[in-house]
């Protein structure tokens, strides 16, 4: 009787060991199979935070970019078109006119020239692009009180030797030109050179077409 009461109580204690130790094998492997999931998981959220730091510094890239592109200047000596085929074109559009004011300005990311002349009844205006195509023009009747006197390019100095000229300004240095413009002002021919630099300041050269010396600098801060 006792050797039985034994036995049942070596099988029973035998039982319940081995139910323990699945029990251990089994927290174990859900164990490891946790921290495996938090791996991937601390994985997969280092991928997602470089890819948007990734992202991140190309969006600043392109911004920084893109505002380098906005502050470069055009080169206002270089120009695929000059003044004279400028007037040209001003005039075969608008045929036995004067040219009254001529511009070079940047507009839409180009230089474009914009010329003013006249008839015996009419105005006329006109922008141009550097391919001598006409962008832009315009044409009215003259008022009775308006005045208007001829530009007469080869009597003056360039716009290559104005702006030259304008640079030697102590106002200017370090700042760039950003257009000129040449029309009459109390009867004599004069360029105005503008300019300007990344902040507020902007300074005006006023160079004498004729003589091709300064007149005056106007400064506005």
């Amino acid at each position: 009787m006792k050797k039985i009461l034994f036995l049942c109580f070596t099988l029973l204690l035998s039982i319940t060991l081995a139910a323990c130790g699945t029990s251990d094998d089994n927290n174990t492997g859900n164990d490891a199979t946790n921290d495996s999931d938090t791996s991937e998981n601390a994985d997969n959220n280092n991928e997602d935070t470089n890819a948007e730091d990734e992202n991140t510094d190309d969006a600043n890239t392109n911004d920084n970019n893109g505002a380098a592109d906005g502050n470069d200047a055009l080169d206002l000596t270089n120009v695929s078109l000059s003044v004279e085929d400028a007037v040209s074109a001003f005039q075969e559009n608008f045929p036995d006119t004067r040219v009254s004011s001529i511009q070079l300005d940047e507009e839409r990311g180009e230089l474009v020239y914009d010329i003013d002349g006249f008839d015996d009844s009419m105005e006329y205006s006109a922008e141009i692009n550097q391919a001598g195509e006409i962008i832009a023009e315009e044409q009215e009747q003259q008022d009775s009180d308006d005045r208007y006197e001829e530009l007469v390019l080869a009597d003056y100095v360039t716009a290559e030797e104005a702006l030259a000229t304008a640079s030697e300004a102590p106002e200017t240095e370090g700042i760039t030109a950003k257009s000129w413009s040449l029309e009459f002002e109390n009867g004599s021919p004069e360029y105005e050179i503008n300019f300007e630099d990344m902040g507020s300041q902007e300074v005006d050269v006023y160079i004498d077409a004729v003589s091709g010396e300064q007149l005056h600098v106007e400064v506005d801060d």
